[in-house]
């Protein structure tokens, strides 16, 4: 009876040890499975105790943020993250334990310094018997990198739309603003072609003129930030241009800033006269920027100037030499070093939202570089700051300003003219214009009706004259529909804007010269002649 109950017992302690066994193998296929997704998991994962202590860190948390596990395990997860300051772990940790899952962004501070952007995924789980807080934290610096890249692109598709905005409000005031003016150039062309010398009408309307060649060029400027101009360079004094712009600044700063100028340098350099207008606009525009709050001196100097070569080391990109300095410098509040060392990146600006495109130092910059020139800053907070803009000085002699223009009697003829403009101002001083040089001219304000009248007679007409952009049908149109009717008349197309058209296309349009409004009745005397001429010539 004994035996049969010790054999009863071992029967049923077996088959508990058997039981015991069976656990243990189980928890330990379980541990090791959670061990093993826990060391080769993909994304850094760690264990937090409620009071930010770090109790476990599997090996990609260790290798991303430079620490062995044993010295992660002496941190706290304070040392490592790097938070907003408005936020708190306590505000956090609350909002887990109502919400029981968190997913955010926050930033690791690795043990060299470098700071890591990573996506957290945050809940509570128990660990050793105890709730702890979970963290997978996934690392999004490349995710990071391309929404920056794709802000710059959204940045820079942005910035080329607003230009193309400005590019085609810029064409249709150009063209506006040049049928205003060739009637006042022409106009003033034909009195002064009957007023004597000595008169003083004939000074005053000289001076006319002159206006009418400053608004021209104001034109073009207008074309050249509109990108729709070529950047010609040419031997220019630039102290005539920086005291334009001088003008231009006195009337439309605020009276709280004071313009001191200091204007010494004769020298002149090769340069494109629209871009360095716009080097010192800009400049100044900035200048004001800086001092609209509180108001200031903005102080402007240009100097003839020879660099030594111990103070060409200060400009690293210049060589010693002469140059044409032209300096600002302003009181406003000035500039911290990390600014200055990111003032001239394309789209970085110290102004609010929406204040300013980040382009206009770099534009500088870049003009700046394109004329063999270099700029340097100084500047400090509540210091102003002093841009220096270095141009290589020309030294070799202008041949133009040696020889005074010469007066010459203007080509005149006698074949038949056809001029074609939607602007009445324009036909008719054109009509003048050309009648004065001995032509038969008949001119016409509506395309549809010019062509009607030139289909009717079409060997009437030596030559036609029409102007680019007209409505129900331009100028080119106009032209290839005068083809159709007499292949080889010869054609000039008048326009603000040689860019409305290319070579090719003029080229299969049959049009032989473009003239540039507002012309000027020697302009158009020499083109007139000298497409005629050409006509005449045979295999020309």
């Amino acid at each position: 009876m004994e035996r049969d109950k010790r054999k009863d017992f071992s029967d049923s302690s077996f088959k508990t040890l058997s039981f015991d066994f069976s656990t243990i193998k189980a928890l330990l296929a379980t541990t090791n499975r959670y061990r093993t997704l826990f060391e080769n998991a993909g994304d850094a994962i760690l264990v937090l105790d409620f009071k930010g202590r770090i109790l476990d860190a599997n090996r990609i948390a260790c290798e991303r943020l430079g620490y062995s596990r044993k010295e992660l395990l002496n941190l706290n997860w304070s040392d490592i993250e790097v938070r907003e300051q408005n936020e708190s772990a306590k505000d956090r940790l609350e909002e887990l334990h109502q919400e029981g899952h968190l997913i955010f962004e926050t930033a690791h501070k690795c043990r060299d310094g470098k700071v890591v952007p990573i996506e957290m995924s945050s809940c509570i789980a128990e660990y050793d018997r105890e709730q702890t807080v979970l963290i997978i934290a996934r690392d999004i610096s490349e995710r990071k990198e391309a929404e920056k890249e794709k802000g710059l692109l959204q940045a820079q598709l942005k910035q080329a739309q607003k230009m193309e905005a400005i590019g085609t409000l810029a064409g249709g005031i150009a063209h506006d603003f040049n049928n205003i003016l060739t009637p006042i150039s022409g106009y003033t062309e034909l009195a002064l072609r009957k007023i004597p010398e000595e008169s003083k009408a004939r000074t005053n309307l000289e001076q006319v003129l002159t206006a009418v060649q400053r608004a021209k060029g104001l034109v073009q400027q207008i074309l050249t930030f509109s990108r729709q101009e070529g950047q010609q360079k040419c031997s220019l004094e630039i102290k005539s241009i920086i005291k334009e712009a001088l003008k231009l600044l006195r009337a439309s700063l605020p009276a709280t800033i004071e313009i001191r100028s200091y204007i010494n340098a004769e020298g002149s350099v090769i340069a494109n006269p629209t871009q360095i207008h716009q080097v010192m606009l800009n400049l100044c525009t900035n200048a004001h920027h800086a001092m609209r709050e509180n108001g200031g001196t903005l102080e402007i100097r240009l100097d003839d100037i020879d660099l030594t070569p111990q103070e060409a080391k200060h400009v690293p990109d210049l060589k010693s030499g002469p140059y044409v300095c032209l300096t600002t410098s302003d009181t406003g509040h000035g500039m911290t070093k990390d600014m200055l060392d990111r003032i001239f990146d394309p789209y970085f600006t110290t102004k609010p939202e929406g204040e300013g495109t980040g382009m206009g130092l770099s534009v500088v910059h870049g003009i700046v570089k394109s004329h063999g020139g270099d700029i340097i800053v100084e500047s400090e907070p509540g210091k102003g700051s002093i841009f220096k803009v270095f141009f290589p000085r020309n030294q070799e002699i202008d041949p133009k300003k040696e020889e005074p223009k010469r007066s010459v009697p203007l080509p005149r003829g006698s074949e038949s003219i056809l001029i074609v403009d939607d602007e009445k101002t324009v036909t008719d001083v054109m009509e003048q214009m050309l009648v004065d040089l001995g032509y038969h001219v008949k001119s016409h304000n509506n395309s549809l009706e010019a062509l009607e009248f030139f289909s009717l007679s079409p060997f009437s007409f030596d030559l036609v004259i029409s102007d680019m952009t007209m409505p129900k049908m331009t100028g080119a149109k106009l032209i290839s529909e005068i083809h159709r009717v007499r292949p080889d008349i010869p054609v000039i197309m008048a326009t603000g804007n040689r860019k409305e058209i290319n070579p090719e296309q003029a080229e299969a349009f049959g049009i032989r010269f473009f003239l540039l409004k507002p012309p000027s009745i020697e302009d158009l005397a020499l083109a007139v002649r000298d497409v005629l001429d050409k006509h005449k010539t045979p295999g020309s």
